[in-house]
C-alpha cells in the first residue's frame, strides 16, 4: 500500500474526484476544452497535479487503477502543457527545440517525466491495451473526444468502449462512407498494439465492424487521413 494515503484516502484518491470536476465544468459533452476555464482554475490543477506528482501507482493496485490513473495523469498535464503556452493555436505552436511531448515538465515521484513517457514507456509498453489510444488526448482536434469525467478503475472498460466507439464514428475523425474508407492516422501510427487483433487492412475494417454504426465492407480499401493538430479549444 502507498506510504501517501491510508487505505480509505487512497480509496478516494482513485476516484480522481479533482480533476473529474474540472473535466465536467470545463469540457463539454463534445470534448472541446474551455482552456480560459482551466486557467481561471489553474491553482485547482495544479492540486489535482501535485496529488498525481507524489502518488506513484503501487504494486498492489489493480491494473485497471493503474491504467485509469495514467490517462488521467496523461490528460491533466497535457492541459497543464497547454496552460503553460496559453494562447497557442497548436501543441506544435509551442516554443521548443524538442517534441513538446518530450519536455520534461513534471516529475511523478523523484521521476521527470514527459508526455511521451506516460503514453510510451508505461501505457502502451506495460499495459497492451490498445483503447488506450483513444482515452489519451494531446490537445487536438484529430484527437479521440476529450472525455468529461475521470477514467476510475470500477468503470474503465465501459469507458474505454465508449471511447473507442465514439472515435470510431466521429466523422472528424473516420470516413467510413467514403471510397477508399478513411481512418484516422492514429491506425497508421501504433499498428503494432493492434496486430495483436488484426493483421492486416481486411482485419481492420473488420476490427472496426465491431464498433462501427453501418457495417462496413471487408474488402474495402482505405487510406490514412492527415492529422489536425489545431488545439481543440472551445
Amino acid at each position: 500500500m502507498s506510504n501517501i494515503y491510508k487505505p480509505e484516502e487512497l480509496e478516494n484518491f482513485h476516484q480522481h474526484i479533482i480533476w473529474d470536476g474540472l473535466v465536467k465544468r470545463f469540457v463539454s459533452n463534445q470534448g472541446f476544452v474551455d482552456y480560459k476555464g482551466f486557467k481561471n482554475n489553474e491553482a485547482l490543477l495544479d492540486k489535482y497535479l501535485d496529488l498525481i506528482s507524489v502518488q506513484i501507482p503501487a504494486h498492489d493496485w489493480l491494473s485497471q487503477q493503474k491504467i485509469a490513473f495514467w490517462i488521467n495523469a496523461y490528460n491533466a498535464f497535457t492541459v497543464k502543457l497547454i496552460l503553460k503556452n496559453y494562447g497557442v493555436a497548436s501543441i506544435k505552436d509551442i516554443e521548443t527545440e524538442i517534441s513538446p511531448w518530450k519536455i520534461p515538465f513534471f516529475k511523478i515521484g523523484s521521476e521527470e517525466f514527459t508526455l511521451d513517457k506516460i503514453e510510451h514507456g508505461i501505457l502502451r509498453k506495460e499495459f497492451q491495451e490498445p483503447r488506450i489510444h483513444f482515452s489519451i488526448v494531446c490537445a487536438s482536434f484529430s484527437c479521440p473526444k476529450f472525455r468529461n469525467e475521470s477514467f476510475v478503475a470500477d468503470k474503465l472498460e465501459e469507458q474505454l468502449e465508449d471511447q473507442t466507439s465514439d472515435f470510431i464514428n466521429d466523422p472528424d475523425k473516420n470516413n467510413l462512407f467514403e471510397t477508399p474508407i478513411g481512418v484516422s492516422s492514429l491506425f497508421q501510427w501504433y499498428w503494432d498494439d493492434f496486430s495483436n487483433q488484426f493483421a492486416d487492412t481486411k482485419s481492420l475494417i473488420n476490427w472496426m465492424n465491431k464498433y462501427s454504426k453501418t457495417t462496413l465492407d471487408s474488402s474495402s480499401a482505405i487510406t490514412y487521413l492527415p492529422y489536425n493538430c489545431a488545439l481543440n479549444g472551445l
